[in-house]
């Protein structure tokens, strides 16, 4: 189990890091949480049956954890301070300027157009991942596009 394991770990590690990043917008909590979501896999391993399985799974309860995280006392009476030239580390290859925009999109919006443009996910898998309904992620993405597009030009 542990070489199946340590495969999959790395295969998804980095997926799972820029979805917690997404949601946190925090080096430090994308950690724990990444942390969190690779335990828990670890003590449901044997339930998969292959990696797209793993893949949704690990995607729904990155998602869990990152609700969780923002519902504690703790995180609602904190103000995160974000230093914007770290933002670029997530992925160096992608326009670092796309990405800032990105991350200046309310939280609904800024998921779903990275589940979808970065994580390749089709509309009915996110539908399921964010248990809302097919036509909300279609309305989500459209203004989450709009919205970006006003971003890049300045607008916001």
């Amino acid at each position: 189990m542990n070489d199946e394991y340590t495969r999959i770990f790395n295969l998804f590690k980095n997926d799972v890091y820029r979805l917690a990043f997404s949601y946190t917008k925090n080096y430090f909590e994308t950690d724990d949480i990444v942390q969190s979501v690779f335990i828990k896999l670890y003590k449901n391993f044997d339930k998969f049956e292959d990696d797209i399985c793993i893949k949704k799974w690990l995607t729904r309860v990155t998602i869990n954890e990152c609700k969780t995280l923002f519902l504690s006392a703790w995180k609602r009476k904190i103000f995160p301070i974000i230093n914007k030239e770290e933002n670029v580390v997530i992925d160096k290859q992608k326009d670092s300027n796309l990405i800032d925009s990105l991350f200046q999109l309310p939280k609904k919006y800024r998921i779903v157009l990275f589940l979808f443009y970065y994580e390749d996910y089709k509309i009915k898998e996110i539908a399921e991942i964010l248990n809302v309904k097919e036509a909300t992620i279609k309305t989500r993405l459209s203004r989450g596009r709009s919205l970006l597009k006003d971003v890049l030009k300045g607008g916001i």
